[in-house]
């Protein structure tokens, strides 16, 4: 395998097994809100916590697939899409096993600004290696959501 061009696959998303009370407590906490808001009369608020409870259970219950990697010399492939070095700023690996194993790249698009991957088993080290010939890594903050997604193991 050339030194520039690196492959692998890991699952899309790090899948926290839930038990009864992970759903009691968010049914509880959507119950709360739902009743709120007809305690105010707020109709559209009702269907509006009742769609999110509704995708939130959707997205706790799916298993990932596997995804296939690749870092080319064009630029990183996700499965069947490719995010050319020219459209991203930079890279930054976020590695504290073993939960935290993933490649954050800095898109120039103000809509996506992050694209994160999964390094799954893959060596960090060999990811950097490579990237570096082609992307500045400059630290990336974690978001707000990403922590609090991993607090509460979704």
């Amino acid at each position: 395998m050339p030194e520039n061009h690196i492959e692998w696959s890991a699952p899309e998303f790090e899948h926290y097994q839930k038990d009864k009370s992970w759903f009691l407590v968010t049914g509880g906490i959507a119950g709360l809100l739902v009743l709120w808001a007809l305690l105010t009369k707020n109709l559209i608020f009702v269907l509006l916590v009742a769609l999110a409870y509704f995708t939130i259970v959707t997205y706790a219950v799916k298993k990932p697939k596997k995804i296939q990697l690749a870092i080319t010399p064009k630029g990183i492939k996700i499965e069947k899409t490719l995010y050319e070095y020219d459209n991203l700023k930079s890279f930054w690996i976020f590695y504290d096993p073993p939960e935290i194993r993933e490649l954050s790249l800095r898109s120039k698009k103000t809509v996506m600004p992050y694209i994160k991957i999964p390094l799954g088993e893959q060596n960090p080290v060999e990811v950097r290696q490579i990237l570096i010939k082609y992307l500045p890594e400059k630290k990336h903050k974690e978001s707000l959501i990403d922590n609090l997604a991993r607090q509460i193991r979704f």
